[in-house]
């Protein structure tokens, strides 16, 4: 159960062990956006770096899945823009042998 083993200090600040019960799923723990640390999930403010935390709020540069996601329809971009100019000029090259054939 939550603080069944001893008191917190008046100075200490409560770790992932003192916060975390298993059997009540309010008391989940994420990882602050700031510092990293582990920090209440309903926590209005860091307690480590003293970072206000807004929900719903996060920086899309800092998501690693958008640059992946950007490179690849770049890559796809690509690849089609260059499937199409072969075509062209597999096209080309025919409407060439064709007109030399005549």
């Amino acid at each position: 159960m939550l603080f069944e083993d001893k008191p917190l200090e008046d100075r200490e600040y409560p770790d992932e062990d003192d916060l975390v019960d298993e059997d009540d799923p309010s008391t989940r723990l994420v990882r602050c956006g700031n510092c990293g640390e582990m920090i209440h999930e309903l926590a209005p403010q860091c307690p480590h770096c003293r970072e206000w935390i807004i929900a719903g709020q996060s920086d899309w540069r800092s998501s690693r899945k958008w640059y992946v996601r950007g490179g690849l329809h770049l890559a796809k971009t690509l690849l089609w823009n260059w499937l199409f100019w072969l075509a062209l000029a597999a096209l080309a090259a025919a409407a060439a042998i064709i007109k030399i054939l005549d």
